[in-house]
């Protein structure tokens, strides 16, 4: 898969634009919320538990880390520990 391809699909996953995508302008609460997932279901899991849970769920976060988004801060924003 190219570059390309993978802008393309992780775009299409946040519902938006290439652009939209990469600048961390999509709400990654409410495409957890899509997948059945609130924050209420992260309390008390560390952080690797609470990636695993996210992924067990169908998303997949490595995507978000390919682009240079950190996903331990999204995770902190969504559990509201940021």
């Amino acid at each position: 898969m190219g570059v390309g391809d993978l802008v393309s699909k992780v775009a299409s996953m946040f519902g938006g634009g290439a652009a939209d995508a990469i600048g961390g302008d999509f709400d990654f609460g409410a495409k957890l919320q899509d997948l059945g997932v609130d924050a209420s279901m992260l309390e008390g899991l560390d952080i690797e538990k609470a990636k695993a849970f996210i992924e067990e769920k169908g998303f997949d976060l490595s995507m978000l880390d390919s682009l240079g988004l950190n996903v331990d801060d999204l995770i902190a924003k969504f559990t509201g520990k940021a």
